[in-house]
């Protein structure tokens, strides 16, 4: 019988008081909701295993939507009422949905806003994963010293034309960081990438004003890398260590580095 990940993610909207929170119909769009100005969230667990011969399921998406509908809204109004750091407050809400659903998920996301994800991965309990996506918008030309205009048009299309052409860059940045007892958090990260990468690549024609692609093609892979390398001797001395980051430059090709693990290659 395969192996297999299942994902499931529910949304809802929490006030800071909880006698504000509601039942709402459209589940899609998120349920609780709140009857006065609350946060909207989304929680997504993942589950591994094999599917159940009788039903078909590696879990039950029904438990998981009702392990977090019941378990956490009470905590994160608690929460939102006490100014409470979600990084310290995560491993409470993973506790509530395992003591709802009898099974501790593999990885639990909790996604904060579009470009800010706190994630927990199941055997790790002193740590968690800070996910921080930024911009920056830049423009390169790939071509090959040696070669002819229409020789480097035949290598590189498009991307080869002498006056080179722009992205909107996206990076997503994954550090692991201690739970209790730290300083570190995403307003550390942010100073470090807005220092070390936006401030050195935004704006900027690659091949002429940034030193480190004035030599080489700076290609998407070529750039993630840097971004690895810099946020990497960065956050040295820090209690944040680099996972891996993510590098777009458009909605359809990115880049990371390092590869992100298989679910048979991922460790405790």
């Amino acid at each position: 019988m395969p192996t297999m990940n299942l994902s499931r993610c529910v949304r809802l909207t929490v006030p800071a008081d909880p006698d504000r929170l509601r039942d709402g119909k459209n589940t899609f769009a998120g349920t609780p909701l709140s009857s006065s100005l609350g946060a909207y969230f989304e929680f997504t667990l993942d589950y591994t295993g094999e599917e159940a011969p009788e039903t078909g399921y590696v879990f039950s998406i029904y438990d998981i939507d009702r392990a977090i509908r019941i378990g956490l809204p009470q905590l994160l109004a608690q929460g939102l009422s006490d100014g409470v750091d979600p990084v310290t407050l995560m491993p409470s809400l993973r506790d509530a949905v395992t003591d709802e659903i009898g099974q501790r998920p593999r990885s639990m996301r909790w996604t904060l806003n579009p470009y800010h994800e706190l994630i927990m991965h199941e055997h790790d309990t002193t740590h968690l994963t800070l996910s921080r996506r930024y911009s920056f918008s830049a423009s390169h030309r790939l071509s090959l010293p040696g070669l002819s205009d229409e020789e480097n048009y035949e290598r590189f299309g498009k991307c080869s034309r002498p006056n080179g052409h722009g992205h909107n860059y996206e990076l997503e940045v994954h550090a692991r960081i201690p739970i209790q007892q730290s300083d570190f958090d995403s307003i550390a990260l942010d100073e470090i990438i807005t220092d070390g990468i936006i401030d050195h690549l935004d704006h900027r024609n690659l091949n002429l004003d940034v030193q480190e692609f004035m030599n080489c093609n700076p290609t998407l892979e070529r750039i993630t890398v840097y971004c690895h390398q810099i946020i990497s001797e960065s956050l040295t001395g820090t209690p944040a260590q680099l996972e891996r980051v993510r590098v777009w430059e458009n909605d359809r090709t990115a880049c990371s580095y390092p590869p992100a693990p298989t679910p048979h290659e991922t460790t405790a």
